[in-house]
């Protein structure tokens, strides 16, 4: 453990597993204080505190405003206060825009676009009275290139990249830094069953969590607005 994240406390939506998980294990082995999220985590508790180098699981629900606002609450109670938020909960569904179904539609924007604007503005309350903090958000480069097969998801994140641009701007009179991290192809759980991707050709979580870590502990006169990343082929 080294100090460079020591005394930060850090919450990661979406975090029990994959990318979630690793981005949180790299917070903690520099030595800040993780809560990841799950819907089937235990209820958020100051119980449940994780001390600096740890990570603990708690329940949330980022498409349910009851339960992230139980959440930011229950890290109030634990800790007091919140340095970093991660939003990197997500869904998707790839197929063609003609074969999406409502139902699909709606929980892709909902769970993706909804849920990070619960989360970043629970977050923000909290980083305005503090002096400041940093958000970052798990977006994607579906978010500025169109790409077949992505017309929900590809919508959600562009979504997710406006919204985030104007918190970032909001963020400036208050210390609070809104960061995205647009990565392309990486290989998570999301490709399991999608024939055609090579994991050789994509992305590890290792390097995205690498990248949101270096904005993490970055000392908050520094903005970091957008950070791209894509495997050695480009858009897979």
């Amino acid at each position: 453990m080294t100090e460079s994240m020591r005394s930060k406390v850090v919450v990661v939506t979406g975090g029990v597993r994959g990318l979630g998980r690793t981005m949180a294990d790299f917070m903690a082995r520099e030595g800040a204080a993780v809560w990841v999220t799950s819907r089937q985590a235990p209820p958020p508790h100051p119980s449940l505190v994780a001390a600096a180098g740890e990570v603990r699981a708690v329940r949330l629900d980022v498409t349910d405003e009851a339960s992230v606002k139980e959440l930011f609450a229950q890290v109030d109670a634990a800790y007091g206060r919140l340095d970093v938020l991660v939003n990197n909960a997500g869904v998707g569904v790839f197929k063609p825009v003609v074969e999406t179904t409502l139902a699909e539609w709606d929980t892709m924007l909902r769970t993706n676009l909804t849920g990070t604007f619960l989360c970043s503005k629970e977050a923000f309350r909290r980083m305005q009275r503090q002096g400041g903090g940093r958000i970052i958000t798990i977006a994607s480069v579906s978010g500025y290139i169109p790409i077949v097969e992505n017309g929900a998801y590809g919508a959600s994140k562009y979504g997710v990249r406006g919204f985030c641009k104007i918190l970032n701007e909001e963020g400036k009179a208050h210390s609070i830094r809104v960061s995205l991290v647009s990565p392309g192809a990486a290989y998570t759980d999301i490709w399991e069953g999608r024939e055609g991707f090579d994991p050789r050709d994509m992305l590890q979580p290792e390097d995205i969590a690498e990248s949101v870590l270096d904005i993490a502990r970055r000392p908050l006169h520094v903005r970091i607005d957008e950070v791209k990343l894509l495997p050695p082929k480009g858009v897979l």
